[in-house]
């Protein structure tokens, strides 16, 4: 059993940001809340007066936190939607918030974006220009021609020498057909993640089921991402069960491909880019707060993270709206001057697994929490506790 987790390289703070709801794919495995091809999109104004907002709470938060040598980016802020590219304002605003990170402690802030690919060549040279990563999602529901163009676009920003990652969402009902996206990408050497879909669900209307030889396939592939990071080479004769066939029975990576350092009850260490199956964190001290932030433009809202939703106070929500801008600052900035910064302790309900966010710093005990939280804050005399 798994006592705590580690971040052991690529410690940004990773910013999250809804940039509007408008999609131009329909995927039966997306909720609702997450796309539609409807919704307004926002205001350029209210964008830039809440990227202002978002870099100083970012640089007050990593003006407490150890740097990191290997990665001198310190900030990314992520566009994410919907599709973040239908925004009339898109490349404008990305114009705008790229000078803008120059602030940003060091310059160390980055720009990147999350994509399903289908847009023009000219919109993939803007983005090349623009941004410094991408991610890049597969979907095999799209139209044949519309994959077709993904790739392209993806070949395309690749020879410039561009750094992206593609997550290649394994579709159960186009197997064969994601295996030939992951050989293509291999030729290519593009980085890539096969994602299997629902791993936050069991049994909901957005979790496939998959077969045994399935799931003993991506078993297979992350046993060898572990195991390489180990420094064992072979592939480890992984079975699942075949009464497993959820995704989250499997377990889940690190969506940006984070290495952790995972501590069992034993004492034992090994090194990961996968966890699973027991990623049920439920009253588990976390720092969620130190490591991410999320703004759903849709809403008007702040979260510290998009799908966990954990607040101080032990409830699930947003902590507060983008008006509230002033107010979400100042406290911030009292806890840390005044060392009464609270302790995150995961919300979630019994026996519901963590999605995004797994990769963060955590553990069940809160002496060793402190342990691995001293790895990444400088002063740990601002924390109430």
């Amino acid at each position: 059993m798994i006592n705590t987790i580690d971040l052991i390289d690529d410690q940004k703070m990773q910013v999250t940001w809804d940039l509007n709801r408008r999609c131009n794919y329909d995927c039966s495995y997306c909720p609702s809340h997450r796309h539609d091809n409807w919704s307004p999109f926002p205001d350029l104004d209210v964008l830039k007066k809440t990227a202002s907002f978002v870099l100083d709470y970012c640089n007050t938060l990593v003006s407490y936190k150890k740097s990191n040598n290997k990665d001198h980016q310190r900030l990314s802020i992520s566009f994410t939607g919907g599709e973040p590219t239908m925004n009339p304002h898109f490349l404008e605003f990305a114009h705008f918030i790229g000078e803008e990170k120059k602030k940003f402690i060091g310059n160390y802030a980055g720009i990147a974006l999350t994509t399903n690919g289908q847009y023009s060549t000219i919109m993939a040279k803007n983005i090349v220009n623009n941004f410094d990563f991408a991610t890049i999602s597969y979907h095999a529901e799209a139209l044949p021609k519309q994959k077709k163009k993904v790739l392209e676009n993806i070949k395309f920003m690749h020879s410039y020498g561009f750094d992206l990652k593609v997550n290649v969402m394994f579709h159960a009902s186009y197997w064969d057909e994601c295996i030939e996206v992951c050989l293509y990408l291999d030729d290519l050497e593009i980085d890539y993640h096969p994602r299997l879909i629902g791993e936050q669900e069991v049994n909901a209307s957005v979790a496939h089921k998959y077969t045994q030889e399935q799931l003993t396939w991506i078993k297979q592939f992350w046993d060898k991402k572990n195991n390489k990071l180990n420094e064992r080479y072979n592939i480890k004769n992984s079975k699942v069960s075949a009464k497993k066939k959820f995704a989250r029975q499997v377990g889940r990576p690190c969506c940006g491909g984070r290495s952790l350092c995972v501590t069992n009850d034993d004492g034992t260490e090994e090194k990961a880019t996968f966890i699973g199956p027991d990623t049920k964190f439920r009253d588990w001290y976390c720092s969620i707060n130190w490591f991410f932030l999320h703004i759903d433009t849709q809403t008007e809202t702040i979260w510290h993270h998009q799908t966990c939703k954990a607040r101080f106070d032990g409830t699930r929500g947003p902590i507060g709206k983008i008006d509230d801008t002033d107010k979400i600052l100042n406290e911030l900035k009292e806890n840390l001057e005044n060392k009464t910064m609270p302790i995150m302790v995961c919300p979630l309900e019994p026996g519901q697994h963590c999605g995004c966010g797994l990769c963060t710093p955590k553990s069940k005990d809160l002496f060793k929490f402190k342990k691995v939280l001293s790895n990444h804050i400088e002063d740990m005399s601002i924390f109430n506790m």
